[in-house]
């Protein structure tokens, strides 16, 4: 067969299909025509190995689009100085394809290690890693963002198993965690908790990071009844209080807090993290923009209400928080005002580093919390002729009815304001108590 050179690869047409051909150098090349007249010449290199006769595709050959004569004889060169080291073409890349086949399956081994790796890190998921994919997920759809439930398991959750792995958490740590509450007797805020861990979990279960609830078998019938607080000042307690507050060695600072709380209705925690930036006295106005139900609220200030601002202006009006802690770097912790009354009410004795006066603020009806002065602030308005839904706004609680929420837009601020205003006018009455002052009787 003669050497065939590139005018006569040009030359080869569809006649010369299946045609063998000599490209030289061991080099040869099988003829192909497909039905568009396209011509290419498949090219392979034989070459003995221990006496035997072995070939190896080369490449291809086509006028445009494939391998040039000159790059497949470079090719042969390339594999002929491989054989003249000791290595066979055929050998070498069986082998690459083999090693292929191995990198593959190693890569494969590899992504089933980094799967079953984060399978591990799902099941190591400690509580209060699950807490924050459950509230960025789900409870950021409540009013509140979740800040209530937050609050909640930062007090009574976390501390016990917050960096426990959520797949270890079993029934006797969620018991451990309703039984500490419990023993506070506080079953309302135990079944809430409880409640909130149950969904929690159900949570973690749709996702297997679980694979069963811990919570499934604690029931809330068996926490007892919520026992909701119902204590209201009445009006003898109330002008009681008004002479037993400047005696009871609490600080000016939480003698205003729990008046401007009782005298606006707001929650403790809302009042002492009051800041000067939201008080305007021109308008008697006091913006709460962080609150429970994730909205604004706006108070107007009642005379009573706006003295006892006036009062602190002069003690704090030099930082930015009306009660500001002892660093001066943000406000009072939202239960040192709660604590200090508590401790003026004690029966079992003083506590170590706290108060001796221990019954300064005992009253007739029994012990009482600074919500209490809420509850009471809010009898007294119905008593004054307040309507309840405008209570209901003064309280800045949410609308239950959904119906009534989205097309009821009354603001009642003008109602709002004689509510606070009537109430403040009370709260004067009773601080400085005349003997012809009638005491209302608070359901």
């Amino acid at each position: 067969m003669a050497v065939i050179t590139v005018k006569e690869l040009q030359a080869l047409g569809a006649a010369d299909n299946g045609r063998r051909v000599s490209m030289g150098n061991s080099l040869y090349g099988t003829v192909r025509a497909v039905s568009d007249g396209v011509v290419s010449v498949y090219v392979v290199w034989r070459y003995k190995v221990g006496g035997k006769v072995r070939q190896i595709p080369v490449g291809t050959w086509k006028d445009k689009g494939g391998q040039s004569l000159l790059a497949l004889r470079a090719k042969r060169n390339e594999l002929a100085a491989e054989l003249k080291k000791g290595s066979d073409p055929i050998e070498r890349k069986a082998a690459d394809k083999l090693k292929i086949e191995i990198d593959k399956v190693e890569a494969h081994h590899h992504q089933l290690d980094r799967l079953e790796e984060i399978a591990e890190k799902k099941a190591r998921l400690t509580v209060r890693g699950l807490f924050d994919l459950w509230r960025g997920l789900s409870l950021k759809h409540r009013v509140d963002g979740g800040t209530e439930a937050q609050r909640a398991f930062e007090r009574d959750v976390f501390p016990l198993i917050g960096d426990m792995a959520v797949a270890d958490v079993k029934k006797a740590h969620v018991q451990q965690i309703v039984d500490s509450m419990m023993a506070r007797d506080i079953a309302r805020m135990t079944k809430r908790v409880l409640s909130d861990l149950r969904q929690m979990f159900g949570f973690a279960l749709d996702r297997d990071f679980v694979e069963a609830d811990p919570t499934a078998r604690i029931k809330k019938a068996k926490i007892g009844p919520d026992g909701e607080r119902d204590r209201v000042l009445n009006e003898a307690e109330l002008i009681d209080l008004f002479k037993k507050l400047p005696l009871s060695g609490l600080a000016a600072t939480s003698q205003c807090a729990l008046l401007l709380q009782m005298a606006t209705i707001a929650r403790i925690g809302e009042t002492v993290a009051a800041r000067w930036e939201n008080v305007d006295f021109e308008r008697r106005l006091w913006v709460l923009p962080d609150t429970k139900n994730g909205k604004a609220h706006q108070i107007w200030l009642s005379d009573f209400a706006l003295r006892q601002f006036e009062i602190l202006r002069d003690i704090t009006g030099a930082t930015a928080w009306v009660f500001p802690n002892s660093k001066l770097n943000g406000p009072l912790d939202s239960k040192t005002v709660t604590k200090q009354v508590a401790d003026r009410q004690r029966t079992d004795g003083p506590m170590s580093g706290r108060t001796k006066q221990i019954d300064a603020l005992q009253l007739a009806g029994g012990h009482w919390r600074p919500h209490d002065l809420r509850r009471t602030g809010v009898s007294t308005m119905a008593e004054l002729g307040a309507l309840p839904d405008v209570i209901e706004k003064c309280l800045n609680h949410t609308e239950e009815n959904k119906m009534k929420r989205i097309y009821q837009r009354a603001t009642y601020e003008g109602p709002m304001r004689d509510a606070w205003r009537l109430w403040g006018e009370r709260l004067d009455l009773l601080a400085n108590k005349p003997d012809n002052v009638r005491v209302l009787r608070v359901a």
